[in-house]
């Protein structure tokens, strides 16, 4: 029996120039030889390149969008040691592909896991995500059977990856810092000390709307992605360049 057909693919990927494209087109070229006409591979998700905390978050923030009918694909791979391509179920409707670097494990963790398998491979090729990942999507949004080209593993067979709590996971092009952690509890004004990395940094306000005030202020506010908390400067795009943060940094507060 085949596979339940999947018409939504969400690439999450730091290959964001005609890498893309190319990955775009082979999945629909695949999908096409396959008399898979139904699936839509969706606008890329950019990621920061090399930065395996970013894919997690964005593939965890796009959980929150697409619930059914969905195959995330996951192509972010910074490791000198290659690791095993997996994909698998996470519930109904509900599907993932990449390569086993930890970047899938926040998305496994909050939505579970239904089954896993490690793709069969037989050759390497330089652009895996083209030339292997490509073809394995196509074939699982077109309903065809996983045993025909991965084996099935065990959960304790994934990477061990996670991220702590205090992490910046994102940073945006208004330079507003996405953190994980638990959704914030303060009283509306109150001062907060801020620490990069353990070292004193600048001090700011806790508040519910950060645009509430004045330009220039530092502001710690839950945020619109999954509410974690934010940091961001009121209208000023180089918070995180003026604070010297990247993601991976860890921000932690104390209130005053």
């Amino acid at each position: 029996m085949k596979e339940i057909k999947i018409r939504h693919i969400v690439i999450i990927t730091d290959c964001k120039d005609v890498a893309f494209c190319e990955m775009r087109r082979q999945i629909l070229l695949e999908c096409e030889k396959l008399g898979n006409y139904y699936t839509v591979v969706e606008p890329l998700v950019p990621a920061e390149e090399f930065s395996i905390i970013n894919g997690a978050f964005l593939a965890r923030l796009m959980a929150d969008h697409y619930r059914e009918n969905v195959l995330f694909m996951l192509i972010l791979n910074p490791l000198q040691k290659r690791p095993k391509r997996i994909f698998g179920k996470i519930s109904d409707g509900v599907y993932f592909e990449g390569a086993d670097t930890g970047a899938l494990n926040w998305l496994l963790k909050d939505f579970g896991l239904s089954s896993l398998y490690e793709i069969t491979e037989k050759k390497f090729y330089a652009f895996g995500g083209k030339y292997v990942h490509s073809p394995v999507v196509a074939k699982m949004a077109s309903g065809i059977p996983f045993r025909e080209y991965g084996k099935r593993i065990g959960r304790n067979r994934l990477n061990k990856f996670s991220i702590p709590d205090g992490t910046v996971v994102h940073i945006d092009n208004f330079g507003l810092m996405k953190i994980k952690g638990k959704p914030l509890i303060y009283k509306e004004g109150e001062i907060v000390n801020l620490f990069v990395n353990g070292k004193k940094s600048v001090t700011a306000v806790a508040s519910e709307r950060m645009m509430n005030h004045e330009d220039g202020t530092w502001v710690l506010y839950s945020g619109s992605s999954m509410g974690l908390p934010e940091l961001g400067k009121v209208r000023c795009k180089d918070g995180a360049k003026e604070l010297n943060v990247k993601v991976g940094d860890i921000l932690t507060w104390k209130i005053i």
